[in-house]
C-alpha cells in the first residue's frame, strides 16, 4: 500500500492512524510489544475466540513475563500507543453494561473490539512489523521460531542492533548527517534497508554466476523482486515426500547399526 511508503496516515472508519518515525524508534520498540502477544499459542479456546483488545486488557496483565513479573503496564502502554498513532484525535475507553469494550474517538466515533483487531493490523503493517503465519499450529510455529533463531545464531547471521542498522544505512547512502533518517518512518527505513540488501546480494551472485565459476540451483532473485513481510520458514520445513524419504533413510541406518 503506497500510503505506507508516502509517510501518510491510514484511515479506518474516520479515524486517522499515523506511522512511527525513526526518531521515536525507542518508544516504538517499547510500545509495539503489546501488539505482538500470540494469544492463540496459549491453547485455550476461550482466549483464541477472544478479541485482541479484551485479551491485552484483561488476560495479559495476569500473565508472567520471562523475568517472573506480571505485565501490569500493558493498559498504560496501550494508552500511550494510541496517543501516538491517533495524534490530535482524542479518545477514551468505554466498558458498557454488557461488558463490551469500546474506544470512543473524537466524541462521535465508536470502535468496537473487532475494530481494534483491524487497527492493530494497520499499525503493524504501516510500521513493517513482520506478522507470523497463523496457518501453523501454535506448537509448530514456536518450534520454527526457536529453530530459526538457533540457525541464525550458529550461522552468525543475526541482525545488528538498530544503531548498527542506522549507521550502516547512513554510510551506504552517504548522508552528511542523521537528520534525514530521523524524519523517515520506520516503514521507509526497514523497506529501504531490505531492498539495499537484496540489491547487494543480486550484484554479488549475478557477478559470480556470469563469471561461469559458480552455478546456482535456483534462479537469483532480481533486485526488483517482491520482498515478503512474512517470516520465511521454508528452509526449516520439508514436504511430505521428503519427510517420508528422510524417515526411510533413518530407519535403514538404524537397522544397519543393530
Amino acid at each position: 500500500m503506497l500510503s505506507n511508503l508516502w509517510d501518510e496516515y491510514r484511515e479506518y472508519k474516520g479515524v486517522k492512524i499515523y506511522p512511527f518515525l525513526m526518531e521515536d524508534y525507542e518508544l516504538f520498540e517499547d510500545l509495539i510489544s503489546i501488539l505482538l502477544f500470540d494469544k492463540n499459542s496459549l491453547g485455550y479456546v476461550e482466549i483464541i475466540k477472544m478479541s485482541y483488545l479484551r485479551f491485552i486488557l484483561f488476560v495479559v496483565p495476569q500473565m508472567i513475563d520471562g523475568s517472573g513479573k506480571q505485565y501490569v503496564d500493558v493498559p498504560e502502554k496501550l494508552d500511550r500507543l494510541l496517543k501516538y498513532v491517533f495524534k490530535e484525535q482524542k479518545f477514551k475507553f468505554i466498558l458498557d453494561d454488557n461488558g463490551k469494550i469500546f474506544i470512543q474517538v473524537n466524541g462521535n466515533i465508536l470502535l468496537n473490539e473487532r475494530d481494534f483487531d483491524k487497527i492493530k493490523n494497520i499499525i503493524l503493517e504501516q510500521n513493517a512489523v513482520p506478522v507470523s503465519d497463523d496457518d501453523f499450529h501454535p506448537d509448530l510455529k514456536k518450534e520454527l521460531q526457536e529453530n530459526a533463531a538457533f540457525l541464525a545464531k550458529t550461522q552468525n547471521s543475526q541482525e545488528g542492533t538498530i544503531e548498527d542498522q542506522i549507521i550502516s544505512y547512513k554510510c551506504e547512502m552517504k548522508y552528511f548527517s542523521y537528520k534525514l533518517i530521523k524524519k523517515m518512518t520506520i516503514y521507509q527505513f526497514r523497506k529501504e534497508l531490505a531492498r539495499l540488501n537484496l540489491i547487494k546480494d543480486y550484484l554479488i551472485y549475478k557477478t559470480a554466476e556470469t563469471s561461469g565459476m559458480v552455478k546456482f540451483n535456483k534462479p537469483i532473485p532480481h533486485w526488483l523482486s517482491h520482498i515478503s513481510d512474512k517470516p520465511d520458514y521454508s528452509g526449516l520445513l520439508m514436504d511430505e515426500k521428503d519427510f517420508d524419504a528422510k524417515m526411510s533413510e533413518i530407519s535403514r541406518e538404524n537397522k544397519m547399526r543393530r
